[in-house]
Parts: C-alpha cells; structure tokens; sequence
C-alpha cells in the first residue's frame, strides 16, 4: 500500500475502535434497534448460566448501522483491512463487526480491537475474563445498580498522592461539552433514560453538520467525528459496576469516560495493526497472544516544545506592537505543537487519533515499533531541527523521544512503571537538544550559525535578519518571518474562529511562513469549509458559548489553544495601556462632578498545579493517564477563556492549558481572578485536597518590558511554590495559603465598609496617613515575636486610633465614640492586624490602590 491508503486503512482501524463502545450510548437510550437479537447471538458473550452478557455490544453493532448514512462509504469500494458489507449480511471481517465483536472475537481484526479494548482499560487476562462474566445489574443492600443510573465519577476528585483512590460522591452531569457542564454535582439523575435519549438525539444530529463534502477525505472527517465524539461522551462512564457471580457486587470505577476509554483503544489499536500488519504476522494465533512479550509492539513519542518562555517573551526586544506579538505569539506555541503533532503522525502514516495527548507544548503519540522505525524519527528529528536552527538560531524547538513498550507495560500493575520510564526518557532527551554534541548517526552541530542581514535585523527581536516589511503609523519597519506573523496573528485572532492546514497558500491571509511543509489561516466561521482534497485540517477555535449550556460542537474539529484578549469597540485588541486603564474608576462627588480614583496598573498572574507529576504517576492504566490530562487541560484551556470573556473582559491570556496559565490584566480584577480560579478549580476537582494549584500575582506599570514581566511572575510562583504544603498564593510579595489570602479579601472588603460608614454616616474621610500608619503597624505585629520591643505596636494602633476618633468625632456622644472605636476600628480592624500581622498587608493595600486619587491624563 501506498502512504495514502495506509493513512485511510489506518483511519478505519482508527474508527472501528473509537466506536466499538458505542453501545453503551446507544443501549441506555432505551431506544429499539431493528435486529438487536440476532445481534446478541453474534457479539454477546453467553453467561456459564444462561442468557447474555455485556449487551452493549450488540447495541454498537446496530447503532453503527443506524448512523452509517452520516459516515464515510464503510460498505463498499476498498474497505482494508476490512471486507465490503451491507445493512443485511456484513461479512465477518466487516468494520462493523470489528467494532460490535470486541467481546466475541474471532478473526485477527477483532481480535486487534479487543486487546485494545483491554490493554486501554489495565486488564491482565485473569481479570478480564472475570470481568466478562459479570451482570451488568443487581441489588446491593436492597438498593438497584445499574449501568443506567451511574454517573462518571470525577477523575481529579478521586486521585490522591498516596493510598487508594478516594471515592467522591460528587458525580458528572450527563451533558454535551460545555463550559459549565464539565464540573462534578451532587444531584441524582431524575430520569437516567431519558437523560441519555435527550444526549444521543444532540448526538445524531451534531454528526449531521460535519461537511459531508469531507467524507471524502477519511482523515479529515476522522479528526472531525474525535471533536464531536468527544463532545456527547466526555461525562458517560465507560464502565459502571459489576455483580459477579457467587461474589456478589463490586464495584468498578466508573471515572474514566466512553470517550477516554474509546480513544485509548483506537490509539492502540491501530498500532497493534500496524505492527502485525507490516511485520508480516498478522495471524490469529500471533495476534490473540495476551501477554505477548517477543517484541514491544507500540512507540510511545513524546513531544516536547523547549524554550517557551523564551519564545513567547523573548529578551532584548523592542516594545513594538507588544500586545499583539505577545497573543501571537502564545498562539504559536500551541499551534507550532500541533503542526509537530501532524508531522510526526504524517511520518508513521498515523490517524489524528493515535494522538493521545497534546497540551501545554506537550504531545504524546502511540506509533507501532517498526523494523525503521528509529530511522523514521532520525529522519523527522533532523528536517525539525534544521527548521527550528534556521528559523530560531537553537533558541527553542520541538523535541521528540521515543520509548517502546510491550502488551504488559499497559497492564494495571505495570503502567506506572511504564509512566517513569517515559519521564526519564524525556529528561535525557531534554540535554541532548539539536544533537549539539552528536548522538547516534548525528554529527556535531556547528558552533557558530551563518547568517546574512541584507536589509538589517528584525526589529522586534533584534536577532533574525530583515526578510518583511509592515507599515506601523506611517513608517515601514522590518521583520523577520516570525515576528511578522506574530503581529498578523495577533491582529486576525481576535476576528477569526477557524484555523486552515494545508500544503498550499490558501488565500491572502495564510501566514508568510512555511511552517514544516504546512501553511496555515485563519478565516471565518460563516465562511463556506473548503475543498476536502485542499484541506489535512480544519480546525474551531472559539471560545465556549457565553451562556455556558451551549453544545462546544461547530461541525468541525475544534482545538482549544486560543485566548481571550480584551477588545475595543471596533473589535480591535487593546494594549497593555489600555487595559491598565480600566482598574480606574470614575466616582461622581456629592456635588456632581467626578474624581477619578486608582492607579492605571496591570496585575501579572502566574499559576500552575502542584505535585502533578506525582499525580500523574498514580494512574494506573492508560486510560485513566489520558484522561487526567484532557480533564485537566479542559480547565485552564477551555473554562478559563470563557470565565474571562464572560466575567473579566479585561484580561488578556497569554497562555492557559495543560497544567499552568498567565495572564495579565488590571491589577484589581487580577486580584479578584485568582480567587474565583481557585474557588471554581477546587469544585472542578470535587474538593480533592491533593489537587491544588499555586499562583503568583505581581502588580507593574503597563510601560514595563515584557520579558521583565515574565521574570517577575516567575518569581512570584516560586515564593508561592516554597511554602509549606504549596497551594499557596503570593502577593504584594506576601506568600500565604489560599484560606488566608481569601480570608485577607475579605477582610479588605470588611475595611471598604469601615471606611464608607465613616464616609456616609459621619460625614468624615478617613484619612490615608492613618491607613499607611496601619502598614507600618503590620511590620511591627510581624516581628514582635524576635523583637519584643515592636509588641508596642498595640499602643501605637490605640492611641492612633483612639485620637482619630476624638479628634474627628468630637459632635458625638463620648459613650458612642467609644463604641464606634471598639466596633469599627478595634475589632474590626486592630483585631485583624493581630490575629494575620503581615498578611493584613494584603487587604490594606488593596483597598489603599482602589482610594488613590488617580494621575490626570
């Protein structure tokens, strides 16, 4: 075969197996399917004592015939590896029997399907062969447990650093992706049946907007159908409880999804097809073998962008259209990742699918361990190296590490050894970069790179040469291709939703550079799909519907590695100026006219989760592994957006997904931000105490450098990484856990209604000399404990106090002024300063930020 119809036969193991639990979906309808019976005969397994079980296979083979009009033609023409079939007599080595035989498998190709089924979910064959003769329903202590009534657990709320998973009773709601639909509640379902009927019709007909022109082209319509596929059975648990017989229940942990399971055996799948199928020992005796360990069977490749921080903020730079380089180029990465992705995948002639991960300039391919295989990778290592030396001098790049594994490695005992040594394998490669030094067939790389500057430097980076022009007020200044892209996609992001991959120039909005072979743009969502035979990908990249509820279904794939950006009113990205700008306020005086308070300052805010890679090492299947990443990427790339968009405009992301984020926006609504991230992380993750995140916040003038930025907010993260316990936030060069940092909000909104009820009742302004005294007093409760002669602070805090009030509320009764002294200052104040010292800082300086008169512009 050649590369074409390797991709396409690939494409279709790919797909039997992304559909082989269908059944599942499709089973707890309640829907009637025409032939189910014989259907139950031929996929079912029969139970020692009578009847059938495991159901749901026989639903997926009639499911798939019930949306077949919406797929590619899979009945007739060239159908390999699989036979031609029809509606009424599919051959046995049809797809549709390759998907619904996972548990009754009989030829090579189900059998393929099944060992993936299996090796996805960690079982050995002890255990599966015990798990296919479990019931699918009993009672447990006079209470019914079916397959209809569970709900997924949540994943991130039951995975702990040490011991055995938790068991949460929170559970995930059964509805299509959204940004509000994806965090775990405590409600039952009130009807289970028709909870699942309501998401397959939203099923049937989200597959109905896939441009059916793209059929045509199987890898494309494949990337398409894992966005939608994604979207209907990301919350359906792939497994639910189990009553054995003679043994009664146990239950089995439902908190990997239909999705995650489906993707995981689609991934290894096809690269055990491949192994077999290019080896030349695709037989049925080779293939059924469960532990088979004469050779690893699958290459797990692991990419890796190094240098981001270098990439996106860059050092030495000039200010130049500094907002919408630094979108662009946050974009970039992601998009640079993806683009790595596809080559690899291009080289190994791999579906979109058997990408199991990608997400924070992270990628994770499961490929067959070919005979070439090593020389396939030296290959691509050397064409990615060359691109990334001649395009960026060895600043940053794309990594690639491969590490083979065997049936057993995906077994449950054995995954997370499997986990360390893909760690470690990464990690060495991490020091072998660009093969500077030579490795393996590698030369040595020159130590000095050749390079003409005809037209002068770039004059953003200073470093690449000239090779573009852009007007800029007037002027034409010169850029280097990176650069000038940069620019262009941070202006188009903001008006676009969709993203074009292709090998050709598309119109006049495709970027300038070559990117690997690929060319990429940007277009409009209302904008008509293009040609299938112009398209490898077709990517949405909107932000989540405002409303929460919505669908995230397009028609087309969809990746989550866009931002958002706060606009102006012609739609047009706003500097770092104006975003400072907004944490003015304008405050109208009982006379009328106005006053302008704040300080025109931005808030850097740096966070990402704790200990994850201990966490990481807890999963014990590869399932499981894939789901903890998407879960968790789902969070800070998809939520996060939407929550700006939504309820703080003002802030720009730099970048959020995988585990991490930074953004930059008006100081106080930073402030606020980080709370509500916290509040609503914790919630996503069932309150689970292992699963936390730490976070740093640094408060700057807009006029500073952005690489200065980016130090500064690192800064702030370690402080906040080195606290005890982590979970920790640092601000105003405070380090404090997360409880007191919310604790000391609320303490500054509890001093805004100390000042506004001396404001409003008494008519009295209370005075910036005596709230800056109460700073020094903090530093003075802070180190009373090595200097007991500060302990005087208290004195200081009732004399300064108690004068305040005499002074100023000389009109009032002696017996009132003591209790407003007592209520509003002692209490509620001089209370705070000794019961938190240092950290009541906090409160203070954000209310003092908020009073300030503001500069004139």
């Amino acid at each position: 075969m050649n590369d074409a119809s390797l991709l396409n036969a690939s494409c279709r193991v790919a797909l039997a197996a992304l559909l082989h639990d269908l059944g599942k979906f499709a089973e707890r309808t309640g829907k009637s399917f025409p032939g189910i019976d014989a259907s139950k005969a031929s996929c079912c397994p029969r139970r020692r004592g009578g009847g059938f079980s495991h159901i749901h296979a026989a639903y997926t083979r009639d499911a798939i015939q019930a949306i077949a009009p919406h797929l590619p033609d899979l009945q007739s023409g060239d159908m390999t590896p699989f036979s031609a079939w029809n509606e009424e007599n599919p051959p046995k080595d049809s797809l549709l029997n390759g998907a619904a035989r996972h548990h009754t498998p009989q030829t090579p190709l189900q059998w393929i399907i099944a060992i993936a089924d299996r090796l996805a979910s960690g079982f050995e064959r002890a255990s599966f062969e015990e798990y296919n003769q479990a019931l699918e329903e009993g009672e447990e202590n006079g209470r019914k447990v079916n397959h209809l009534s569970a709900r997924m657990w949540p994943l991130l709320g039951n995975v702990r650093l040490q011991g055995d998973f938790a068991q949460s009773p929170r559970r995930l709601p059964l509805r299509a992706l959204a940004a509000e639909t994806l965090f775990p509640g405590a409600e039952p379902p009130a009807k289970p049946q028709e909870e699942y009927r309501v998401l397959w019709e939203q099923f049937t007909a989200a597959l109905e907007k896939i441009p059916s022109s793209h059929r045509a082209s199987l890898p494309l319509w494949l990337d398409h159908f894992d966005a939608l596929f994604l979207g209907f059975t990301h919350a359906i648990p792939s497994a639910t409880a189990g009553f054995f017989p003679g043994r009664g229940f146990r239950a089995i942990p439902a908190d990997v999804s239909l999705y995650d399971h489906s993707k995981a055996a689609a991934t290894l799948a096809v690269a055990l097809w491949r192994f077999h199928q290019e080896s030349g020992d695709f037989s049925q005796t080779d293939v059924q073998k469960w532990d088979s360990a004469a050779h690893p069977e699958f290459l797990l490749i692991q990419g890796n962008f190094f240098g981001i921080q270098e990439f996106i903020f860059g050092s030495g730079e000039s200010a130049l259209k500094a907002s919408k380089r630094l979108r662009g180029r946050s974009f970039t990465v992601a998009l640079i990742t993806e683009l790595a992705a596809i080559k690899t995948l291009e080289a190994f002639q791999l579906p979109v699918t058997s990408q199991i991960i990608n997400a924070a300039g992270k990628f994770l391919i499961v490929a067959p361990n070919l005979p070439d295989a090593k020389q396939r990778l030296q290959t691509l290592r050397r064409e990615l190296d060359a691109w990334f030396l001649n395009n960026g001098y060895g600043q940053w790049g794309v990594g690639l590490v491969e590490t083979p594994a065997r049936r057993q490695d995906f077994h449950k005992k054995t995954f997370p050894k499997l986990l360390e040594r893909l760690k470690r394998d990464m990690e060495i490669h991490k020091r072998q970069r660009f093969a500077l030094c030579g490795a393996g067939d590698d030369a040595p790389r020159p130590p000095i790179f050749q390079a003409d500057y005809p037209q002068g430097a770039c004059a953003v980076c200073n470093k690449s040469p000239a090779t573009r022009t852009l007007p800029d007020d007037g002027a034409t200044v010169r850029l280097c291709g990176f650069c000038h892209d940069q620019i262009q996609l941070g202006e188009t992001l903001v008006k676009r939703q969709r993203l074009i991959i292709s090998r050709n120039r598309v119109d006049n909005a495709t970027l300038e550079m070559d990117y690997f072979g690929y060319r990429v743009t940007l277009t409009d969502a209302a904008a008509s799909p293009p040609p299938a035979a112009d398209l490898l990908r077709l990517w949405d990249f909107s932000l989540a519907h405002p409303d929460g509820q919505t669908p995230l279904w397009n028609g087309c794939a969809r990746r989550a590695i866009n931002g958002h950006v706060p606009k102006d009113d012609q739609g047009r990205l706003q500097t770092f100026e104006t975003i400072a700008e907004t944490a003015i306020q304008v405050v109208t005086r009982e006379d009328g006219s106005e006053e302008r308070r704040g300080v025109a300052a931005l808030n850097i805010l740096k966070g990402d989760v704790d200990d994850l890679g201990q966490l990481f090492r807890r999963m014990d299947t590869f399932s499981r592994m894939a789901g903890m990443s998407r879960q968790l990427n789902t969070f800070f790339a998809l939520w996060l957006p939407w929550k700006c968009a939504r309820d703080f405009p003002d802030a720009y992301t730099v970048f959020a997904g995988g585990d991490d984020f930074f953004l930059i926006g008006p100081w106080l609504q930073q402030i606020r931000l980080a709370e509500t991230i916290h509040t609503e992380f914790a919630r996503y993750v069932a309150n689970n105490p292992d699963l936390h995140f730490s976070a740093g916040l640094t408060m700057t003038k807009p006029t500073l450098p952005i690489p200065a930025l980016a130090v500064m907010a690192d800064e702030a993260l370690d402080d906040a990484k080195e606290y005890a316990g982590k979970n920790a936030v640092t601000c105003w060069n405070r380090t404090l856990s997360w409880q007191e940092f919310q604790t000391m909000l609320a303490a500054e909104r509890e001093l805004n209604g100390v000042v506004e009820l001396f404001d409003r009742q008494y008519r009295l302004k209370m005075s910036t000399g005596y709230l800056h005294t109460l700073l020094h007093l903090c530093d003075k409760a802070e180190s009373a404990a090595q200097r007991p002669q500060d302990a005087i602070w208290r004195s200081w805090f009732a004399y300064r106090s108690w004068r305040f009030v005499v002074d100023k509320l000389r009109d009032i009764k002696p017996e009132e002024r003591q209790a407003v002294y007592q209520d509003q200052l002692a209490q509620k104040i001089g209370a705070k300063i000794e019961q938190f010292r240092g950290n009541y800082k906090i409160a203070l300086f954000t209310h003092l930020y908020q009073r300030r008169k503001a500069v004139s512009e």
